[in-house]
């Protein structure tokens, strides 16, 4: 699950190499995710912004989310912060964020190849 030290300590194991400690951290941290997003209706919408998150940490995608509110746009959508995550790797935008720099491009990259991937699984109907 490439569970980092500090999630793996957040998550109470203590070997994150270990596989199967790895996993148990990984689903925990992922439905941990998904909670903090459980204000947004869209249990879609809420699902994509906790892989985001699983990827870049949750203090990286709130401040993506404050961008997006500060652009106008819409904030609880996937689609807005598929613009304003890869913003976070450019100054003008990670100096007034609380958690600075991130390589944002990364979690959409991640996140969307998780939507592919998941269509080609509903495609063999294996879903």
């Amino acid at each position: 699950m490439q569970v980092t030290t500090a999630t793996a300590e957040e998550m109470g194991i203590e070997n994150r190499l270990n596989p199967s400690q790895s996993i148990k951290a990984g689903i925990k941290y992922l439905d941990k995710m998904i909670q903090k997003f459980d204000y947004l209706e869209d249990e879609y919408e809420n699902i994509l912004f906790a892989l985001a998150s699983y990827n870049i940490g949750y203090g990286h995608v709130t401040d993506a989310i404050q961008i997006a509110i500060d652009m106008g746009l819409d904030e609880g959508k996937w689609q807005s912060l598929k613009i304003t995550l890869p913003l976070l790797s450019k100054s003008k935008y990670y100096k007034q964020t609380q958690y600075g720099y991130a390589r944002g491009w990364e979690p959409v990259q991640y996140v969307e190849r998780i939507l592919t991937y998941y269509d080609i699984l509903k495609q063999k109907e294996f879903i």
